[in-house]
């Protein structure tokens, strides 16, 4: 089951996070504390969506963020990232972040599902999947002007919705 959710929607952020807090709440029996996964490079316009969601998080005091501005997790670090993750002493539900490629019908819309993401796969790149949950915001070109409104539309909604969901999370331990 796949959500597509458009950013500019008057109740996006609300119908972004009861579709995540629905998923969560399905898929996270064991209720495993949260870890959130910001993909992405900062030094690429619309692949700095998971480095941006990141730090929001980050200064917001969510606890288990990897991948902010300053620290980004990209191609060259994820593999290290994903050792860090299962080293830790109680496994987290991973909720992986990262731009996407897609149609110019698909473009626009933010993505939630079920199951690990594949970093790369858009741009032909093998990396390791990551994640329980899976959120995109979708672009048709990571590099042009036109990403700048589509980044600042997709990281109110997503980093709305997660620290929602992480504060749920934390009052409801």
């Amino acid at each position: 089951m796949m959500y597509w959710i458009h950013p500019d929607h008057p109740d996006a952020h609300r119908i972004f996070y009861s579709h995540l807090r629905q998923l969560t709440t399905r898929y996270n029996k064991k209720k495993a504390p949260l870890a959130f996964v910001c993909i992405g490079s900062p030094l690429v316009l619309g692949d700095c969506l998971g480095p941006i969601i990141g730090t929001i998080l980050s200064q917001n005091q969510c606890r288990h963020v990897y991948g902010t501005l300053a620290q980004p997790i990209h191609a060259l670090n994820l593999s290290t990232a994903c050792m860090q993750l299962n080293a830790t002493d109680e496994p987290p539900f991973v909720i992986a972040i990262d731009a996407a490629l897609g149609t110019t019908a698909q473009t626009g819309y933010i993505t939630i599902k079920k199951g690990p993401l594949f970093p790369g796969k858009g741009v032909g790149k093998k990396l390791p999947p990551i994640g329980d949950i899976q959120i995109t915001g979708v672009f048709d070109d990571l590099t042009t002007p036109s990403a700048t409104h589509l980044l600042a539309s997709f990281g109110r909604c997503i980093s709305a919705g997660l620290l929602q969901l992480d504060t749920a999370f934390q009052c409801a331990k």
